[in-house]
């Protein structure tokens, strides 16, 4: 009789050690966490246990059907308290399982986060991505032509597309440029894409001429799709005189997210200098000057409009209708570049090269793309994000 309550009780602790492996977590509950290379999620504050090891590029999440989604594991959806996310990646967490609602995109870009949560994600998330993230510098090429975007030096590029590849060091940022390209199979698309780790939206939505999305809810609702990809997301980027003033398209659509928690990462900015082609000074220095005092005004207006975002300039210009281009150009990518390397809110920032500003009859850089080229910048990341 012994020997068969021996027996008996022994199935019972394989059966329970065995149950409890099946979630990942170990059958020691007072075992210490010792930091590694996977992001780390608890049921405990401090890593405390339950805890698991998540999966790099998979989102977790009950919503998505495609390959790369699956549910948390048993006992972690809503139940999580902290985490650890290891240097070089970083994650995203959110209260609804389609990514929207409270939610937080963590960088690990200088050394490993280990946080507890704070009571508007304690136990509440619901949606996990964690994917590998480079740290390039803040200067960027926004091209088409493949052969001319590999000249460049750049570490990143866009194309005002969501398929372009990325050409070795230059990694690629996806833009669901309208409403058609914001969609579940597009979001299948960027998750099965491990080299893109950050997504732009809309392009001017504002401007007929261009995405044309005249309705805030529509772009509210097609940018709720894309937060499915668990992709470091930013805004709209809209005209130049539509980003800022109050009732205007992109405050609008910042409150309509924030009233709707809907994650934004950075907000995407234009500027051109419009109506000023003609206001020169004396030099070509002092015209350049003049227009580098009107473009960090608005940049400062933009940050007072949105003092908690980082921001990116996704396409500037000193005016592609100013005389004696070249020159003043030159002047003023070196006085902006230099303001906006020293500027910690302003994240990323792309020159918009016109036709001539870039090429020769030939196909080959100009002076102007070549002087862009030679300029440098510092990493996007220069601390977490957390």
């Amino acid at each position: 009789m012994k020997k068969q309550i021996f027996i008996l009780v022994s199935f019972v602790g394989v059966l329970f050690a065995c149950k409890k492996n099946s979630t990942g977590t170990s059958p020691n509950p007072t075992q210490p966490f010792t930091p590694g290379s996977t992001l780390t999620v608890a049921v405990g504050k401090d890593l405390a246990m339950p805890r698991i090891q998540l999966s790099p590029d998979t989102v977790y999440s009950r919503t998505g059907t495609g390959p790369m989604f699956k549910p948390l594991p048993t006992g972690y959806d809503d139940a999580i308290s902290s985490f650890y996310l290891p240097k070089g990646y970083m994650a995203v967490f959110a209260e609804n399982s389609d990514g929207s609602g409270e939610s937080f995109c963590y960088v690990a870009s200088q050394s490993p986060i280990k946080i507890n949560f704070a009571p508007n994600l304690l136990n509440k998330v619901s949606f996990v991505r964690y994917i590998l993230i480079d740290n390039p510098t803040k200067m960027g090429v926004a091209y088409v032509d493949s052969n001319i975007i590999k000249q460049f030096t750049s570490s990143w590029y866009y194309g005002w597309s969501i398929n372009r590849p990325s050409f070795g060091s230059q990694n690629f940022i996806p833009m669901t440029w309208g409403r058609t390209s914001a969609t579940v199979a597009n979001v299948d698309y960027l998750v099965g894409r491990k080299d893109v780790n950050h997504l732009l939206s809309f392009n001017e939505p504002d401007n007929a001429g261009q995405s044309n999305i005249p309705i805030i809810d529509t772009a509210i609702n097609r940018y709720r799709i894309m937060m499915q990809t668990g992709l470091r997301l930013g805004s709209p980027a809209v005209e130049q005189d539509n980003a800022i003033n109050a009732g205007r398209w992109l405050p609008n659509f910042m409150s309509a997210a924030k009233a709707q928690k809907l994650r934004v990462d950075y907000v995407a900015l234009h500027w051109y200098d419009w109506g000023n082609e003609t206001s020169n000074q004396a030099t070509d220095s002092l015209t350049a000057v003049a227009v580098f005092n009107r473009f960090k005004a608005y940049m400062e207006r933009a940050r007072a409009a949105y003092p908690d975002q980082k921001l990116w300039v996704t396409e500037y210009n000193c005016n592609p209708s100013r005389k004696n281009r070249p020159v003043v150009v030159k002047y003023f990518m070196k006085l902006s570049t230099d303001w906006m390397n020293a500027t910690p809110y302003v994240e990323r920032y792309a020159y918009f090269l016109f036709g001539t500003d870039a090429l020769t009859p030939t196909g080959s850089l100009n002076d102007v793309a070549i002087y862009w080229n030679s300029l440098s910048s510092p990493a996007v990341f220069p601390v977490n994000i957390e």
